[in-house]
């Protein structure tokens, strides 16, 4: 019994010894997105409503986000109108008297007023304000400042496509020499850890960073796959597979560093 125990035992020890297992490199990570559409103020105003909030996906020139308030506009508008009529009025006379001087004056003055009246109308049509692309807001909580002014300009909301989504690792400094471009792995969220995202590395960060009082260095990775709960600021574990390694040196490699550290060899 004893010599088949230490059989076993011998066995186990040269499998620890001789196997080789995946090795992978753990980091923490957070979703980011590649690139955001910015939605901004068109005109100085104040906020007449809002109808999304963050978190909502909205599509591409047909999602209506907010509306501005156009009621000043519309007045100055139908009074640049009347205006402008009485120019034409003014030129009408003045053709008919051949008043050469003056028709030309009225013209010109009601030109001007043409060119302002456009600029009314465009202002007007550009009260709604409708999401440039399809994705989904996530910046724009403006429900509680409905009436507020805002300036032309100003960012009201701000638009990601979800497939645009990439995470960042923070990779430990003992790991890094590990990580290489087009490496791939996986990652899981902490809202979502049973379900795991492909990914690939796609670049390294050559200065580390000091996140939570630690050495890490940054690596961009690109999502082989989405899912259609992911949203930026989502974080969790990302792990990158660097090869086969052997068991026994997976597993004590940590401790090995430590001790070498520690006592200097």
């Amino acid at each position: 019994m004893q010599s088949y125990l230490r059989l076993i035992l011998q066995r186990q020890i040269v499998f620890l010894i001789f196997a080789k297992g995946q090795f992978k490199a753990e980091a923490s990570f957070a979703l980011e997105a590649t690139y955001q559409q910015v939605v901004c103020a068109s005109f100085d105003g104040y906020i007449k409503s809002v109808n999304v909030e963050v978190g909502d996906s909205v599509k591409e020139n047909e999602t209506t986000l907010a509306e501005l308030d156009t009621a000043e506009l519309r007045l100055q508008l139908a009074a640049a109108k009347a205006e402008q009529a009485g120019y034409l009025k003014q030129f009408a006379a003045a053709m008919r008297d051949s008043e050469t001087a003056q028709a030309q004056i009225a013209q010109a003055n009601a030109d001007k007023t043409q060119a302002q009246m456009d600029l009314y109308t465009y202002m007007i049509e550009h009260g709604k304000i409708i999401s440039p692309i399809s994705g989904t807001i996530v910046e724009g909580d403006l429900k509680r400042q409905i009436g507020a002014p805002v300036k032309k300009g100003d960012v009201l909301f701000e638009v990601t496509p979800l497939e645009s989504l990439r995470a960042e690792l923070l990779v430990p400094e003992d790991y890094i020499f590990d990580i290489a471009v087009e490496q791939e792995g996986y990652l899981a969220t902490v809202s979502y850890p049973s379900q795991r995202i492909k990914f690939v590395v796609e670049r390294i960060n050559p200065m580390a960073e000091v996140v939570s009082n630690r050495n890490v260095f940054k690596v961009r990775v690109r999502l082989l796959e989405t899912r259609l709960w992911m949203r930026p600021g989502m974080e969790g574990i990302a792990k990158v597979s660097i090869g086969k390694r052997r068991y026994v040196w997976i597993w004590t490699r940590r401790i090995v560093n430590c001790l070498r550290m520690k006592l200097w060899f």
